[in-house]
Protein backbone atom coordinates (compact mmCIF):
# COMPACT_ATOMS: atom_id res chain seq x y z
CA UNK A 1 0.00 0.00 0.00
CA UNK A 2 2.97 2.22 0.41
CA UNK A 3 3.30 2.63 -3.47
CA UNK A 4 -0.04 3.70 -3.94
CA UNK A 5 1.41 6.97 -3.44
CA UNK A 6 4.18 7.15 -5.79
CA UNK A 7 2.17 5.66 -8.74
CA UNK A 8 -0.83 7.99 -8.26
CA UNK A 9 1.94 10.76 -8.46
CA UNK A 10 4.04 9.26 -11.47
CA UNK A 11 0.52 8.73 -13.27
CA UNK A 12 -0.41 12.70 -12.52
CA UNK A 13 3.19 13.46 -14.08
CA UNK A 14 2.86 12.04 -16.68
CA UNK A 15 -0.72 13.44 -17.77
CA UNK A 16 0.70 16.98 -17.15
CA UNK A 17 3.48 15.94 -19.39
CA UNK A 18 1.17 14.76 -22.19
CA UNK A 19 -1.09 17.45 -21.91
CA UNK A 20 2.11 19.43 -22.35
CA UNK A 21 3.12 17.99 -24.91
CA UNK A 22 0.10 17.92 -27.12
CA UNK A 23 -0.71 21.49 -26.93
CA UNK A 24 3.10 21.70 -28.69
CA UNK A 25 2.93 18.46 -30.40
CA UNK A 26 1.04 17.45 -33.97
CA UNK A 27 -2.14 17.66 -34.21
CA UNK A 28 -3.75 14.43 -36.34
CA UNK A 29 -6.40 15.56 -39.27
CA UNK A 30 -6.18 12.25 -41.06
CA UNK A 31 -5.11 8.49 -40.61
CA UNK A 32 -4.30 5.94 -43.37
CA UNK A 33 -7.74 3.75 -44.17
CA UNK A 34 -10.15 6.07 -41.94
CA UNK A 35 -11.88 8.35 -43.81
CA UNK A 36 -14.14 9.41 -41.07
CA UNK A 37 -14.56 12.38 -39.28
CA UNK A 38 -12.76 12.52 -35.67
CA UNK A 39 -15.64 13.40 -32.83
CA UNK A 40 -12.52 15.69 -31.11
CA UNK A 41 -8.99 16.87 -31.73
CA UNK A 42 -6.34 13.70 -31.63
CA UNK A 43 -2.83 14.76 -30.80
CA UNK A 44 0.19 12.44 -31.53
CA UNK A 45 4.25 12.62 -30.76
CA UNK A 46 6.53 11.85 -28.65
CA UNK A 47 7.46 12.97 -24.63
CA UNK A 48 11.34 12.89 -23.74
CA UNK A 49 12.00 11.18 -20.19
CA UNK A 50 15.44 10.53 -19.64
CA UNK A 51 17.19 9.65 -22.35
CA UNK A 52 13.95 7.58 -23.99
CA UNK A 53 11.30 8.86 -26.23
CA UNK A 54 7.39 7.55 -25.41
CA UNK A 55 5.23 7.75 -27.94
CA UNK A 56 1.63 9.83 -27.41
CA UNK A 57 -1.67 9.32 -28.57
CA UNK A 58 -4.31 12.24 -27.40
CA UNK A 59 -7.78 11.72 -27.44
CA UNK A 60 -9.19 15.13 -26.62
CA UNK A 61 -12.85 14.63 -24.69
CA UNK A 62 -15.62 15.34 -26.47
CA UNK A 63 -17.51 16.58 -24.04
CA UNK A 64 -16.28 18.90 -21.32
CA UNK A 65 -12.25 19.12 -21.38
CA UNK A 66 -12.05 21.19 -18.57
CA UNK A 67 -14.04 18.45 -16.21
CA UNK A 68 -13.49 15.20 -17.63
CA UNK A 69 -10.41 12.88 -16.61
CA UNK A 70 -7.40 12.04 -18.35
CA UNK A 71 -7.24 8.23 -18.88
CA UNK A 72 -3.48 6.58 -19.28
CA UNK A 73 -3.87 3.32 -21.22
CA UNK A 74 -1.17 0.99 -20.38
CA UNK A 75 -1.50 -2.45 -22.04
CA UNK A 76 0.43 -4.61 -24.79
CA UNK A 77 2.82 -6.89 -24.88
CA UNK A 78 5.12 -8.69 -27.07
CA UNK A 79 3.68 -8.21 -30.66
CA UNK A 80 1.24 -5.68 -29.96
CA UNK A 81 1.33 -1.73 -28.51
CA UNK A 82 -0.49 -0.27 -26.56
CA UNK A 83 -1.70 1.60 -28.99
CA UNK A 84 -3.26 -1.43 -30.81
CA UNK A 85 -5.24 -2.37 -27.90
CA UNK A 86 -6.16 0.95 -27.44
CA UNK A 87 -8.00 1.21 -30.71
CA UNK A 88 -9.33 -1.91 -31.38
CA UNK A 89 -10.82 -2.33 -28.00
CA UNK A 90 -12.29 1.13 -27.28
CA UNK A 91 -12.09 3.01 -30.42
CA UNK A 92 -14.80 3.85 -32.68
CA UNK A 93 -12.02 4.86 -35.75
CA UNK A 94 -11.75 0.77 -35.47
CA UNK A 95 -15.38 0.31 -36.41
CA UNK A 96 -15.24 2.94 -39.39
CA UNK A 97 -11.80 1.09 -40.67
CA UNK A 98 -13.53 -1.98 -40.96
CA UNK A 99 -16.53 -0.58 -42.49
CA UNK A 100 -14.29 0.83 -45.60
CA UNK A 101 -12.00 -2.00 -46.03
CA UNK A 102 -15.31 -4.53 -46.42
CA UNK A 103 -16.68 -2.50 -48.63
Amino acid sequence: MDKVPFVVSCCMLLGFALIEAAQNGSLVTHLPGFNGVFPSNNYSGYVSVGQKNLFYYLFVSERNTGKDPIVLWLNGGPGCSSFDGFVYEHDRIKDEYLIETRQ
